[in-house]
């Protein structure tokens, strides 16, 4: 079993932290740990020439990982929200997927999605706006959304670990039943 984990941030603060957490629970699987602030990926021009290749024509580390998600069973995404909204380097990496669309090669494959944010209580609004952005792309690729974990309060890049101990075991737990989901379907 194959689980590609993405981390959506350029720090290594509490997003990575989150996916880490998600990746340790993860024993019997085969696990690797995207971080993208290790990859050098260009914006998406737009050409849809992908549409009918299924290639994309931008020469950089996004090529192999197309390989790396289509082989994968299933993901572990997480972003930091900004302004509502995923990071923007998660959004360029999500757009740069289009050669994987039109084929349908992430269609029932499975994820969790790690949010996290600065903002609490009434004004958190914006870290579901972000968590409902990744979803949304999930449902649209057809990947199946087994857990969503959201943290609030969290600016500086340790606040996870030092303020909120049982978030990491949430997603540890989300870890575990992706790991269970992706048995169940697999017999």
């Amino acid at each position: 079993m194959r689980i590609t984990a993405i981390v959506g941030s350029l720090r290594r603060g509490n997003t990575y932290a989150m996916v880490e957490a998600g990746c340790h629970a993860l024993k019997d699987c085969e696990t690797e740990l995207i971080h993208l602030k290790d990859l050098n990926i260009k914006m998406c021009d737009g050409c849809l020439t992908c549409d009918s290749t299924g290639i994309c024509h931008i020469k950089d580390d996004m090529n192999k990982m197309l390989d790396k998600l289509k082989n994968s069973d299933g993901f572990i995404i997480g972003s930091p929200t900004r302004w509502d909204l995923l990071s923007g380097e998660l959004k360029v990496f999500l757009d740069r997927l289009n050669p994987l669309a039109v084929p349908e090669l992430l269609k029932g494959k499975y994820a969790i999605l790690f949010v996290v944010g600065q903002t609490k209580g009434g004004t958190a609004i914006s870290i579901k706006n972000a968590a409902n952005s990744l979803a949304n792309f999930c449902d649209s690729a057809g990947i199946n959304v087994v857990k969503v974990v959201k943290v609030e309060d969290c600016l500086k890049p340790n606040d996870l670990i030092s303020k909120y101990p049982k978030k990491l075991k949430e997603c540890k737990s989300a870890a575990e039943k992706l790991y269970k989901t992706l048995n169940d379907n697999s017999l």
